[in-house]
């Protein structure tokens, strides 16, 4: 991947990270149950998304 499809990629995954990030922080202030499956369960959601919006775009891990 280019530099540019790289920086384009990680713009568009913004939105992806900022949902992690107040999922995380939702956990933390207990406005959601601690829970490893329903946290595994929502990022593997969150990645399918991710994959289905931005297509070639999209993150791989």
């Amino acid at each position: 991947m280019t530099n540019l499809g790289h920086t384009t990629s990680l713009i568009l995954g913004l939105p992806f990270d900022l949902a992690r990030a107040n999922y995380a922080r939702a956990v933390r202030l207990g406005l959601i149950e601690h829970s490893m499956l329903k946290s595994a369960r929502f990022a593997q959601e969150l990645t399918e998304i991710e994959r289905l919006t931005l297509g070639l775009w999209a993150r791989r891990v």
